[in-house]
């Protein structure tokens, strides 16, 4: 498919996922949202890849919502469309079968810190700042981004970030624990592409059946959760993959995984 508003491409079993519209600073509309669709949905179906990155072209990460789309959504019944077609897009991103990593290369602002939540990890260049503007326009989250958030940073920090509208720098975004790592902007991609590629070196299977684990039981009670990870522990015990990592610690080489 031919995308108009977000680059997807696929390079040694990583894929890169960039909204590409900077003349309105990557702000999100009904178009891109059915592109991102249609990428996580690729993405989902490619039993070859590893891990997806998702990141922003030019200054900016995600300014949020295009302002023009959302003016022009004059009945409830539009607005909960688009509600649902966007929460739709970051539930598959945040759902699909390998990890994702957010490389927020600028400014992520509302709904762009919301998808960055979306994802597994986020990789912050030092200029890069986050902010929920949702209450400054006489809105709240309604991507996911209030419910990730609280799960992410704790209720206290989450209320303090959400009532008060403030800008976190990538520093204080990493001291609150909304990124994992902040690093200068041109070593950002390359930071994020070489931790995409060292999770694409593990067994691919295990990655898969941890990023499942870890995705499915934050959102089930604890017990269900120990259930979850012991099925998936003995569905790898004698997969191909661990067989090949217990020989190779002992002949003491290089595994070499099929994902079998």
């Amino acid at each position: 498919m031919t995308f108009t508003c977000l680059r997807y491409a696929v390079r040694e079993r990583v894929a890169t996922l960039a909204i590409h519209r900077p003349k309105v600073k990557n702000a999100i509309d009904r178009k891109t949202m059915e592109e991102m669709g249609v990428a996580a949905e690729l993405a989902g179906r490619d039993r070859d890849l590893r891990a997806l990155i998702l990141t922003g072209s030019g200054e900016a990460f995600i300014s949020g919502g295009d302002l023009r789309y959302f003016q022009s959504l004059s009945t409830d019944r539009q607005v909960r469309e688009m509600l649902s077609m966007m929460g739709r897009v970051l539930m598959r991103i945040e759902r699909l079968p390998v990890p994702t990593i957010a490389a927020v290369n600028g400014y992520a602002i509302g709904g762009g810190t919301e998808v960055a939540l979306a994802c597994d990890i986020r990789v912050a260049a030092t200029g890069a700042s986050f902010m929920f503007r949702q209450v400054d326009v006489g809105l709240i989250t309604a991507w996911g981004g209030g419910q990730r958030l609280q799960r992410l940073v704790g209720p206290a920090r989450a209320s303090r970030l959400l009532l008060l509208g403030e800008t976190v720098s990538a520093q204080e975004a990493l001291a609150l624990g909304l990124v994992d790592r902040v690093v200068a902007p041109s070593k950002l991609m390359s930071v994020t592409r070489d931790l995409a590629r060292r999770i694409a070196a593990k067994p691919p299977l295990a990655i898969r059946a941890m990023k499942r684990a870890l995705v499915q039981g934050r959102n089930v009670p604890f017990q269900r959760g120990l259930a979850l990870e012991e099925k998936l522990f003995r569905s790898l015990w004698k997969s191909k993959d661990h067989e090949e990592a217990v020989a190779a610690f002992l002949e003491k080489r290089r595994p070499r995984f099929t994902g079998r």
